[in-house]
């Protein structure tokens, strides 16, 4: 029965949903880009981009479940892997606003420790596996749970730099998600088009090619943080340390 589950009709539908989730995923994150920050058209569309990352965590687990199944624990792995940051940073970006208040009330939840310690953990399995296997994707992307580790542990224990702290970590964090889609779609959604390109543009290094639909979201998500840190980590006052 599992295994007609994760090869049959409810499979294919997964599979269809979880494509129109990240359809609109992709959508709502560059009009909340380009609109007016903290408008009711950026409001409107950051909450449709975050129910749209839900359906897309949801639908998600069985497409994890189908690559172990298949006998592919290194595409599991990094899909799982990749759905874990996905969350934390989409929790990330939703409790920053809900507790702008007080970030103490933030970090005391269970919830924060869970995503702090779990960050932590789940890159050292990724690591792990990347060694075992000498897969460079799985090496480099392990790297991203333990920093988010340290992350959350410094604020926890400093607290903010500045006032508007919550404004910070509410689009670092969105940045983080808009990473995890931008990388689904162009890694695995377009996974069949990369070979075609190595073929039309034989002179292309196939590490290049490789690579690039990993790690060219990263790279244009670091531009995007240095830009709108210069943009807003000045503005709010400065807060002494806890």
């Amino acid at each position: 029965m599992f295994s007609s589950l994760l090869h049959g009709l409810p499979y294919q539908i997964d599979v269809w949903l979880h494509v129109a989730a990240g359809s609109i995923a992709l959508a709502t994150f560059w009009t909340a880009a380009a609109v007016r920050k903290g408008g009711q058209l950026h409001r409107n569309a950051g909450k449709l981009f975050m129910l749209a990352m839900c359906g897309i965590l949801a639908t998600g687990v069985m497409l994890v479940l189908r690559r172990f199944a298949d006998g592919n624990p290194i595409a599991g792995t990094y899909l799982g892997y990749l759905f874990f940051i996905t969350g934390q940073a989409c929790w990330l970006a939703w409790r920053a606003v809900q507790d702008k208040a007080d970030w103490r009330v933030m970090v005391a939840r269970p919830a924060w420790r869970m995503w702090m310690w779990s960050s932590l953990l789940a890159g050292i399995a990724t690591f792990a596996l990347g060694m075992q296997t000498g897969n460079p994707v799985l090496l480099g992307f392990s790297l991203i749970g333990p920093a988010l580790f340290v992350r959350m542990w410094r604020f926890a224990r400093r607290g903010p730099t500045r006032s508007n702290w919550h404004v910070i970590l509410h689009y670092q964090s969105i940045l983080g998600a808009g990473i995890a889609a931008h990388v689904a779609f162009l890694g695995v959604g377009m996974a069949h088009v990369w070979p075609l390109l190595a073929k039309v543009w034989p002179s292309l290094p196939p590490a290049l090619i490789y690579a690039f639909p990993w790690y060219a979201p990263i790279a244009m998500a670091v531009v995007a943080v240095f830009v709108l840190n210069r943009r807003h980590g000045s503005k709010g006052r400065t807060l002494a340390r806890a």
